[in-house]
């Protein structure tokens, strides 16, 4: 029994109430703390979501917006007849193609016509 009441010196006294209350008060301090930081972010964080809906939602930028739309359909409509315009070019180039190329070689025939006509007139 000596040697637990020598041991008891060397340990340091344990004050249960003491030690209680400041966990108690560091419990509060900390989500106190935390708390009001977060207060502070979250009216930081809402008062420019307000400002930024209020301005989105403002006459001005709905009509720019639904200018954007109107505009972006005429873009499309004047592309879809863009493409046409280039399908029917497109066409028609391969149709002067075939015309040149029958036009050459009726050329041929006719200068082999011709030459056929002069070898018999000459004979």
């Amino acid at each position: 029994m000596d040697t637990e009441e020598d041991m008891s010196e060397f340990v340091m006294p344990i004050d249960k109430e003491k030690d209680s209350s400041e966990s108690a008060l560091c419990g509060r301090k900390l989500p106190l703390w935390l708390g009001l930081l977060l207060l502070l972010v979250a009216v930081g964080l809402l008062v420019p979501m307000i400002y930024f809906a209020v301005i989105a939602n403002s006459k001005a930028c709905v009509d720019g917006l639904q200018a954007q739309k109107e505009c972006q359909e005429v873009n499309q409509h004047v592309q879809r007849q863009l493409t046409q315009a280039q399908e029917l070019l497109n066409e028609k180039k391969a149709e002067a193609a075939t015309c040149k190329q029958a036009v050459v070689t009726l050329r041929d025939s006719l200068k082999k016509e011709q030459a056929r006509v002069e070898e018999l007139q000459g004979e």
